[in-house]
């Protein structure tokens, strides 16, 4: 990859193989935990940082969403996805990451040899480690465990209470801003997969 900021301009390798989440590749615990393999190593590119006003963020980006999503969500799941959100303030502190943001087998590209490379960086930013899990929780990992347990192999770190709350409560606000974007940009399939998704989060909360 070349970068030259004055031209404003970047060039990108081209990588060659199909997305992990094709048919040849979709549901392969191995292509799972290379990929945990590969996140950790984006998590480790850059030293972690604390987020004092983490918890703060979450919950005013939820309301903001939520204003968004009003006209779309029944207001008892807005109000109990907020309440689910709002522990986030129970949690303590917690340290940013150079994280993805939209990690999926969607975004995994898998050569020929099995080898699997990371693509579109377009939402890159500093988060939890955990905010790399969200979009598998909610697509890939959907009864099926085992893609879980590999990822998390691969990653080297499993996922204890507390980090079960604080990624219970991202995904709150993750599907009510996935309801609202999707909508607004007629993208009725991304809309679904985020009504899915909160209901699926308000089923376990019962």
């Amino acid at each position: 990859m070349d970068l030259d900021e004055a031209a404003q301009s970047l060039v990108l390798t081209f990588l060659p193989g199909t997305l992990a989440s094709s048919s040849r590749w979709s549901g392969q615990p191995a292509i799972h935990e290379r990929a945990g393999r590969l996140v950790r190593r984006l998590h480790e590119s850059v030293t972690p940082r604390p987020l004092p006003d983490y918890a703060q963020q979450l919950l005013a980006g939820f309301d903001a969403w939520a204003v968004r999503a009003a006209a779309l969500v029944d207001d008892e799941d807005l109000s109990r996805a907020r309440a689910i959100a709002a522990t986030v303030t129970d949690l303590g502190p917690v340290e940013g990451v150079a994280a993805h943001r939209d990690n999926s087998a969607r975004n995994w590209v898998v050569d020929e040899e099995g080898h699997v490379r990371l693509i579109d960086f377009g939402a890159c930013d500093v988060e939890p480690w955990w905010v790399d899990l969200q979009r598998l929780r909610g697509r890939e990992w959907s009864g099926r465990p085992d893609l879980q347990e590999a990822f998390l192999a691969g990653y080297g770190r499993s996922l204890d209470d507390r980090t079960r709350h604080l990624l219970r409560a991202y995904c709150a606000r993750a599907a009510v801003s996935t309801i609202a974007w999707a909508t607004e940009h007629d993208d009725q399939p991304f809309a679904a997969e985020g009504r899915a998704q909160l209901q699926a989060l308000l089923s376990e909360s019962q």
